[in-house]
């Protein structure tokens, strides 16, 4: 679709517990989030964060069925 909107699956995930969180992402995600961090002043977790935060109200979620 190209309607400006992050289009993800639905599905259901139980929140994180206290703690640091780990996810794993593509080695092309891994390199994108490289090139970001040599150009900022914020480490990977920042701007990894910051991504997500400022993606929330771009991302419809396609619901099955």
């Amino acid at each position: 679709m190209d309607d400006g909107k992050i289009h993800i699956p639905a599905r259901k995930r139980q929140p994180a517990p206290d703690g640091q969180p780990v996810i794993r992402l593509t080695a092309e995600a891994y390199n994108v989030l490289v090139e970001i961090y040599n150009e900022s002043q914020m480490s990977m977790k920042q701007i990894a964060s910051l991504i997500i935060m400022q993606s929330l109200d771009r991302i419809v979620y396609d619901k099955e069925g």
